[in-house]
């Protein structure tokens, strides 16, 4: 098998259009809705899927990759409330701080840390590696955010009864 190249901007680009579904999901609910999270265990917000993943995506590529320091406070992402609004800026923000770092990102040939994941690789990260696994974590939760914003609105009011203890 031989490397066929990806620029980073092709990561981008694809970076770009799950952050725009993830308004285009959120711009679907209210303030209120986006911060409700459907009674099922364990399952977040729309709002808390969205500033999650808006944050790790930055956190690989300006922290990881760039050593820009992030205010990254991964804790505090899954007790977060937002506004429709102040989600959609900050997914603005956002495209606007990747397309500042690509040329930056493109002429990077060691992270700047070495990253620790749940799942570790097995073999060392790369910088092409950890702009990929940004993508990931957008596609990751573009797909929990539209089931979870489809169960917002479908008013899902009780736990279903297969996920009630007895």
């Amino acid at each position: 098998m031989t490397d066929s190249p990806v620029g980073v901007a092709d990561l981008l680009l694809f970076c770009h259009r799950a952050i725009d579904a993830m308004v285009i999901g959120v711009e679907r609910l209210d303030d209120t809705l986006v911060n409700i999270a459907p009674p099922v265990p364990h399952v977040n917000t729309p709002a808390q899927l969205v500033v999650h993943a808006l944050s790790a995506c930055e956190w690989w590529c300006a922290f990881v990759i760039c050593g820009h320091p992030t205010p990254r406070d991964r804790d505090a992402e899954f007790m977060a409330t937002s506004t429709v609004d102040a989600l959609r800026q900050q997914a603005s923000e956002l495209k606007e701080r990747l397309t500042e770092l690509a040329p930056e990102i493109a002429a990077k040939t060691d992270l700047h840390i070495e990253p620790t994941t749940t799942v570790p690789l097995a073999v060392p990260w790369t910088v092409g590696a950890a702009l990929v696994h940004a993508y990931e974590e957008l596609a990751q939760h573009l797909g929990h955010l539209e089931i979870t914003i489809d169960m917002v609105l479908a008013g899902v009011a009780s736990t279903p009864h297969w996920l009630q203890q007895g």
